[in-house]
């Protein structure tokens, strides 16, 4: 699907630059605006997404929301090919330290909608864990497709099972949730405590370098695969991923209910048998009070984009699904439940 005039320039779905054509597509789609008298009549609005540090897996996928929903005055219409985006709308993908001050700033008002992963939406809104303060006004728009976790080793190096990771260098990424806390998590039910292992803040593009060149042992990261890091760190260093035991995953499941078991496939990575792991979904979150018929066109922009869309996007076509209700962590926007709710069963 063709969505010219939606994109910022900063981030595309695999975490590079956006193509040369989406880019040109926005700056002709702005100088329409300024061009044709009835683009100017159109108001314009800036919509700022939460999207977490530049290099983790989340902000390449705000990049991508951020294209889909958008649709700059003067844009080609959605049944021209052009942007089926919100009218008017041009939102951009700012980078933030992670989900945790992603949801502080669209609680303080300082953003308009924030990408965090399940349990931190959950913790963020009863007010418990790392939040102070309840905030019932937290809900989504939609679910991502799930992000599965990765436990990725050096072939022929010291670490053999998860087990072995007692005292070892492990990078965990550089926000204090998501793949941190997941990892923390799976290290316990394993008998590692947070004490028994050194944590290593790098995104996983440093830490796969870092594992090359055996400055740490491990890197665990949350990622659709097949993840391009592990990839290349598969194909061209010899890298390996460490399967999860069944019996252990339970246990971490007990202790987060947003934690669900997965496999990676094995043509994922060129593996001979998939690797059973862990899974989490990112969300989509905006405040209650955002307009509803805002909330409405961009459900109906990110649903076509899921629809039609070719190749690799942060969607899936679950997302929205009655089955991903229980994994999202907080409940739908009232005019996003309204649009799922209005759905083809076939669309749901």
């Amino acid at each position: 699907m063709r969505a010219d005039g939606g994109a910022t320039p900063q981030a595309g779905p695999q975490g590079g630059r956006l193509s040369r054509r989406v880019a040109l597509g926005l700056g002709a789609g702005l100088l329409a605006g300024l061009a044709a008298p009835a683009a100017l009549a159109q108001p314009v609005r800036f919509f700022r997404i939460a999207a977490g540090p530049i290099g983790g897996t989340m902000f390449p996928a705000a990049g991508w929301i951020a294209q889909v929903i958008s649709n700059p005055p003067g844009s080609r219409p959605c049944d021209r090919y052009g942007s089926c985006g919100v009218p008017g709308l041009i939102a951009l993908a700012q980078s933030t330290e992670g989900s945790l001050a992603n949801i502080e700033a669209l609680r303080a008002g300082n953003i308009d909608a924030a990408l965090a992963y399940a349990a931190t939406a959950h913790d963020a809104r009863a007010g418990r864990g790392a939040f102070k303060a309840p905030f019932p006004g937290l809900c989504a728009v939609a679910a991502l497709a799930p992000e599965l976790l990765h436990v990725l080793v050096r072939r022929g190096g010291p670490v053999k099972t998860i087990g072995d990771l007692k005292g070892r260098r492990v990078a965990v990424g550089v926000e204090a949730d998501g793949p941190a806390a997941v990892a923390e998590a799976v290290l316990k039910v394993h008998g590692i405590g947070p004490r028994q292992y050194r944590p290593v803040a790098l995104n996983p593009d440093a830490a796969a370098g870092a594992l090359a060149a055996g400055e740490i042992d491990a890197m665990v990261f949350l990622a659709r695969p097949p993840a391009p890091v592990a990839r290349q760190m598969v194909a061209d260093h010899g890298g390996i991923l460490l399967p999860l035991d069944p019996e252990r995953m339970q246990a971490a499941i007990k202790a987060d209910p947003y934690l669900f078991v997965a496999e990676i496939p094995p043509k994922a990575y060129g593996a001979a048998a998939p690797a059973p792991t862990l899974a989490t979904l990112p969300v989509l979150l905006v405040r209650a009070e955002l307009d509803a018929d805002l909330v409405t066109a961009m459900s109906r922009a990110l649903w076509l984009a899921v629809k039609d869309a070719e190749g690799d996007h942060p969607l899936d076509a679950h997302s929205f699904a009655a089955a991903q209700i229980g994994r999202r962590g907080v409940p739908l926007h009232p005019a996003a439940q309204a649009f799922r709710d209005g759905l083809p069963k076939t669309g749901r």
